[in-house]
């Protein structure tokens, strides 16, 4: 009835530890020797995918950043990208720089990100990617001015605040019926193109593929698989997943610390 499975990373195909289990991998290769499509469905840029598409080589594509960016990993080609609009982006950084607020700017699949915002990255609440950031992130003396310079050319930029309460103001200043914005991790709100989202760029893909949505599955655990969840012909959460999404979700899985991900491919994608 499936044929194709769409994967969250961070909190669902990734567990505590970022990492893909070698359970998990192994099912992913079941599920494509079985002549079924596993898709990654991510806020990541390409460039932050680096550590784990060698441990998927079954997996051909990609819905990243958010849904701006189409990629085929196996051809190494972007198949499609909707970038936020210049006037947009620069109002984003117009309000990045006047509150001081930590901004992560995607760019042709690679994330760029202001050096003295990496040191200091715990004051923005997001720490747990220091790690990530180190390995594949572009460091820039100034982001705010790379914005500025590259305005028009950026599938998706994230601002980090340094409280919750900074976030939520700024979510209220920056509503745009021509951007999406999705309140993410304790601080941050992601910004792609109105319209650009995970449910959308997998009605994208399955055009591209001949496929039916009808046909496709997907998995995550945060708001910003809200879209892609309900798109999807099946919609499941993850166990760890946050009491909203759970309550969107067909069905719900073990946590990403569980497996979860194998019984979305067993109990599912090969039933």
């Amino acid at each position: 009835m499936y044929h194709l499975i769409a994967f969250d990373m961070d909190g669902t195909l990734l567990n505590s530890h970022k990492e893909i289990s070698p359970t998990t991998q192994e099912a992913i290769r079941e599920a494509s020797l079985a002549g079924k499509e596993v898709v990654l469905s991510t806020g990541r840029a390409l460039s932050e995918l680096a550590d784990y598409l060698p441990d998927l080589p079954c997996v051909h594509y990609g819905i990243l950043a958010s849904g701006a960016v189409l990629c085929d990993f196996q051809n190494q080609t972007v198949l499609q990208k909707t970038p936020i609009p210049i006037d947009l982006a620069l109002n984003l950084a117009t309000y990045a720089r006047q509150g001081q607020v930590m901004v992560l700017a995607m760019k042709d699949g690679q994330g760029y990100l202001q050096r003295s915002h990496l040191e200091t990255i715990e004051r923005f609440h997001v720490s747990h990617y220091r790690q990530l950031y180190e390995k594949t992130a572009v460091l820039v003396d100034n982001i705010y001015d790379f914005v500025e310079e590259h305005a028009g050319d950026l599938e998706k930029i994230n601002l980090y605040h340094q409280t919750a309460n900074a976030r939520d103001a700024g979510y209220e200043v920056l509503l745009s019926d021509r951007l999406a914005v999705v309140k993410a991790e304790q601080s941050g709100l992601e910004f792609t193109a109105a319209g650009v989202h995970k449910g959308a760029g997998l009605d994208q893909l399955c055009d591209l593929l001949g496929l039916s949505i009808a046909a496709t599955i997907a998995v995550g655990d945060a708001d910003n698989d809200r879209e892609i969840l309900v798109q999807a012909g099946l919609g499941l959460a993850m166990g760890n997943a946050s009491d909203d999404i759970k309550t969107l979700a067909d069905h719900i899985l073990p946590t990403n610390d569980q497996d979860g991900c194998v019984r979305a491919i067993t109990d599912y994608l090969l039933q």
